[in-house]
């Protein structure tokens, strides 16, 4: 049965539409539980999310169906939804900027499942919020060989006197977040996880490759070009299309041996998060200082 009704969240009015829409078959998902997840999060996610220009991926077919990438905003969204209109090489795009529940949930009724926050906010765009460090496994390798790549990681960012903040991708690959003061460029961003990662493949070079062509491609890949401006990564607390309804979610380094990406579910992430907090609220806070390390990032 289709279901279709009018709701008031943050006070203004959302339309909703096939509510009983199964989105992850596998576990019988409906798009009234996404949204009831996002409801639940919205506290959490909008913190990490309000103000950075939104790249979503839509499946309307539900996830076991082909999906697509979504920048522009489209010209059928309400008045109220946000957006900033960010130039680029060739064109410009204007972003939606999920500022309040409404746009979040109005964004759910679209089928939007990933959520791909901007690294930077839409009134600095030319100054990153972060470097990432994206650890993804090449098949057959997988999660576990992921963790293990993690905890090199850690150990070179303790002796560069850095903190990183890791959270499962959701998928096989692992995000650690660092955290920075509003005052480096992409440029060094990139060349910052550049200079780790060549770190990790000096010391592990059998585990760790930043080989761009994957058929060339063996161990975990780390991309430091993930961080430059036009660049995503699937947000903090973000469901990802994949079996199981996952979510990309923040993890303690002393838990991370022990984890698997599939124990943190849409169904549980929120009870998780009662019981433990917001591991990741010092991404919001830790803003750290590279003045030691950029001397040392043209040495290697």
């Amino acid at each position: 049965m289709d279901i279709d009704r009018h709701v008031k969240v943050d006070g203004r009015d959302v339309r909703l539409t096939n509510l009983d829409k199964v989105i992850w078959p596998d576990i019988g998902v409906t798009k009234a539980q996404l949204m009831e997840y996002h409801l639940k999060m919205s506290d959490l996610t909008l913190p990490y999310w309000r103000n950075r220009p939104m790249t979503i991926t839509r499946y309307p077919k539900g996830v076991t169906e082909t999906g697509f990438y979504q920048k522009n905003c489209p010209e059928y969204a309400p008045e109220w939804v946000e957006t900033v209109i960010i130039p680029g090489d060739d064109k410009e795009t204007e972003y939606i900027l999920v500022n309040n529940s409404a746009t979040l949930i109005w964004m759910a009724n679209q089928s939007a499942i990933e959520f791909h926050p901007a690294t930077y906010c839409d009134h600095a765009p030319k100054i990153p919020s972060f470097a990432v460090i994206d650890l993804d496994p090449t098949a057959p390798q997988g999660f576990d060989e992921a963790v293990e790549v993690a905890l090199y990681t850690k150990v070179i960012l303790e002796q560069l006197k850095l903190r990183g903040y890791p959270k499962t991708s959701g998928a096989t690959g692992i995000h650690i977040y660092i955290p920075l003061q509003p005052s480096y460029t992409f440029s060094q961003t990139s060349r910052l996880v550049e200079f780790i990662g060549q770190l990790l493949i000096n010391f592990y070079p059998k585990q760790v490759t930043n080989e761009r062509l994957i058929k060339n491609r063996t161990g975990v890949y780390i991309d430091h070009l993930q961080n430059l401006a036009n660049k995503t990564i699937a947000g903090v607390y973000s469901p990802r299309p994949l079996p199981g309804a996952p979510v990309s979610t923040p993890i303690t380094w002393e838990e991370l041996p022990s984890v698997h990406p599939g124990d943190f579910i849409i169904e549980n992430v929120p009870n998780r998060i009662q019981q433990q907090g917001d591991l990741f609220a010092p991404v919001l806070t830790d803003l750290q200082n590279l003045s030691h390390i950029l001397p040392m990032m043209n040495q290697i």
